[in-house]
């Protein structure tokens, strides 16, 4: 049976690169787009590499991630990964205290409140096909190079919720596996599309990500740094 992905925030950088691997590894991709123009055309580009839907979902609206859950259950029973990528930075140059509570709220929506719903609306499903749920994700601890408050404090809940959500599934004899790939960073839309030495390219961060998909390892509960490495916090 072919398995099946969806992938949020996949119309565009580290998304739909992840879904173009994940289609060239022999996976069924359903893409989570919350524009139905810029999905579209996504989906026709990645037909080209395999079987490739549309799914219409902003993890932004409940009612959204509510009406996309609703689809998956309907049309594709057979889900056996969903990747949590679709995110936001808010300004990654604000200091603390100067964020409104609105944009907070705007930022841990879309990074932590949004793909909490929707991994626990699709849950079900995961556990009928004992399935993975993979997010993606930042390291949390501020550094005088990184210190940017909304995206790091809206990730982190997301990193606690890998480690929670593994304890208890293993506690519970559940067969779900959750992890979380922090891949470094990558140039894209997000962040200006930065450069230097370090920074990857999304084709890269997308092989990065998928590999630990594919590695057949048991990765329950973990949160990997782009090294391989494993976050101890």
């Amino acid at each position: 049976m072919t398995k099946t992905a969806l992938v949020t925030g996949a119309n565009k950088g580290i998304g739909y690169e992840i879904a173009k691997r994940l289609l060239e590894s022999g996976f069924r991709v359903l893409v989570g787009a919350r524009d139905q123009e810029r999905g579209e055309t996504a989906v026709t580009a990645l037909q080209a590499f395999g079987d490739a839907h549309l799914i219409l979902l902003d993890v932004a609206d409940l009612n959204s991630v509510d009406n996309a859950v609703k689809t998956i259950t309907e049309n594709h029973p057979e889900l056996s990964l969903l990747v949590n990528n679709a995110g936001i930075p808010g300004d990654m140059h604000k200091v603390g205290w100067e964020f409104a509570v609105k944009d907070l709220q705007a930022t841990h929506q879309v990074n932590f409140i949004g793909p909490f719903a929707l991994s626990k609306g699709l849950l079900p499903l995961l556990i009928a096909n004992k399935g993975t749920i993979q997010n993606i994700s930042i390291p949390i601890e501020p550094l005088p190079y990184f210190n940017a408050f909304a995206y790091t404090t809206s990730k982190a809940p997301l990193n606690v919720m890998t480690k929670s959500w593994g304890m208890s599934f293993e506690k519970k004899n559940i067969p779900v596996e959750i992890f979380t790939v922090m891949p470094g960073a990558v140039s894209t839309d997000l962040n200006g599309r930065m450069t230097g030495d370090y920074v990857k390219t999304p084709v890269q961060a997308a092989e990065l990500i998928v590999n630990f998909v594919l590695d057949e390892e048991n990765h329950n509960g973990q949160v990997i740094n782009f090294d391989g490495t494993l976050s101890v916090y």
